[in-house]
């Protein structure tokens, strides 16, 4: 693949200095709401451009718009855009190194720049360019001044019912929201469940005995067309206790993610599983687990791009065992680029809430850890006492290079702590109580559904986030206090499941204020 660095293209001063007094908010605001002369857009190397979709802003690392549908010239591309002040930014953020911006078809900027090259995404493919200065719909003064209005009148938006729903009664709207959290819950439930009998159903075709064929069988067509049959498993498939530790493993594990990391920590949980961990025979060795780990997730670093010893030390022994496992290992291996790091906070990074995973592992493979979390629930009167016990079996204690590293670089000044109080809350909110809910439905265990309902309804509520402020804001207005787990889901489903999708006739509230 052909090379570029940043000094390939050396911008003027003047251009420099002038674009990097333009935010790239601005920026993403103009082609979001594509305040350009349509008709004449086109391309560095005249292409005409058509913007069908302008695709959606992503707000985590990456191309700035994900899903963009544009025409340039005769062919009508699906993918990524990425926009920079000019084009020298795109070499100057090492773009043509990551992976992430494999799907970028358009390279949108202010300016060019003199001197402009090709600009080649890290698979050897040549992104089009596009100049915004040409094309602007209105002068940059303007457009300023429009986007402050856009931005205020965003800023105001409210739910349909803002102001109105003053008139009902506190009694209503907190019986609703508790509805609504059992309803929340419930979608958990199911999303859990269809993983059950996913993991069933494998594990009863996996251990079917293949059939003796003594001659061809008369067809017609082709038999890969035909679907194989759907077998509901049975109780006795369900019972399989692997399968539930995989299940509550998962759920774990993506927890962890939290909402930056969640997908690429469940696909990891699914690629090292529990059986495979297993037959590696490491469970005593926490650094192998942690190598396991890391190798998968495609996240062990170059020990030469770093520079304090220890973390060379401790890296070159992962990377030694990872290759040792490695020749064993049949699951998917993951690419650093499938992890967010920024915007993220360091307690959030992924390689630290690794660390914690891999104690986690051990957990399941050492302490029979679904059991014990069952039992304690079955058993547990005193629901404060409850809550922190599970807590007590969450803690992470990893090892010591992880109580002063957030990731593989230089150490940080204070201890650092792998994970929160706030992070074990979110698991037993989203992972075991759930799970035990299922368990509880599916063998009949009266006790084990009294009490994780009895743990749910007296569970104190999580951290507060934009959503639920929003909601406090506009909906609940100081009647009452979001001060129980449930109220504070049932905000977040009534948000995402009715206001968002304008579903007011179908809602208690809507249907007293329309």
């Amino acid at each position: 693949m052909p090379t570029i660095s940043s000094s390939t293209i050396r911008p003027s001063k003047r251009v420099l200095k002038r674009s990097l007094n333009i935010h790239e908010r601005f920026l993403r605001h103009i082609w979001s709401n594509l305040y350009l002369n349509q008709s004449k857009l086109r391309t560095a190397d005249s292409q005409p451009v058509r913007v069908l979709d302008v695709g959606s802003l992503n707000f985590d690392g990456g191309p700035d718009f994900l899903n963009a549908k544009i025409k340039i010239g005769p062919v009508t591309y699906c993918g990524d855009v990425e926009i920079h002040r000019n084009a020298f930014e795109w070499l100057q953020h090492q773009h043509q190194q990551d992976p992430r911006y494999n799907k970028v078809i358009l390279h949108v900027v202010l300016e060019a720049g003199p001197g402009q090259q090709p600009i080649l995404v890290q698979s050897g493919r040549t992104v089009p360019l596009l100049v915004l200065e040409p094309f602007l719909s209105q002068s940059i003064r303007h457009l300023w001044h429009k986007t402050i209005l856009d931005e205020r009148a965003r800023a105001s938006e409210h739910i349909q019912c803002y102001r109105v729903n003053g008139i009902v009664s506190a009694e209503l709207l907190t019986g609703w929201l508790r509805r609504l959290s059992v309803e929340r819950l419930e979608l958990k439930l199911r999303r859990f469940e269809e993983r059950v009998k996913e993991l069933a159903q494998v594990r009863m075709f996996a251990a079917r005995e293949p059939s003796w064929i003594y001659a061809a069988l008369p067809t017609q067509g082709n038999l890969e067309d035909i679907p194989p049959p759907q077998v509901e498993p049975t109780m006795k498939d369900l019972s399989d206790r692997s399968i539930w530790e995989q299940t509550l493993y998962e759920g774990l594990m993506e927890a962890l993610g939290y909402s930056k990391n969640r997908e690429p920590f469940a696909r990891l949980a699914r690629s090292v599983t529990l059986a495979a961990a297993r037959n590696f025979k490491i469970e005593n060795d926490l650094e192998s687990l942690q190598a396991l780990f890391y190798g998968a997730a495609g996240l062990l670093p170059k020990v030469g791009s770093l520079r304090e010893k220890e973390s060379k030390e401790f890296v070159r022994r992962l990377i030694k065992r990872w290759k040792e496992l490695r020749v064993s290992f049949r699951g998917p291996v993951l690419h650093a680029a499938d992890w967010q790091f920024f915007p993220t906070r360091p307690t959030n990074f992924p390689t630290l809430r690794l660390a914690a995973a891999s104690v986690l592992l051990q957990k399941f493979l050492c302490e029979d850890f679904f059991r014990k979390t069952i039992q304690l629930i079955k058993s547990s009167n005193d629901m404060a006492l409850l809550r922190e016990t599970l807590r007590d079996m969450l803690a992470m204690k990893p090892l010591p290079f992880w109580s002063h590293h957030y990731n593989f670089d230089e150490a940080t000044r204070k201890p650092v702590k792998p994970l929160g109080s706030e992070r074990m809350n979110d698991m037993i909110l989203n992972a075991i109580i759930p799970v035990a809910l299922l368990y509880a439905r599916t063998f009949k265990d009266k006790t084990v559904r009294e009490q994780a309902l009895r743990l749910y309804e007296t569970f104190p509520p999580l951290m507060e986030n934009s959503l639920t402020k929003l909601m406090e804001k506009q909906l609940v207005k100081g009647r009452f206090k979001l001060d129980a787990v449930g109220l504070q889901q049932g905000v977040i489903q009534l948000y995402k499941f009715y206001c968002v999708e304008e579903r007011c006739a179908e809602c208690e509230v809507g249907r007293v204020v329309f």
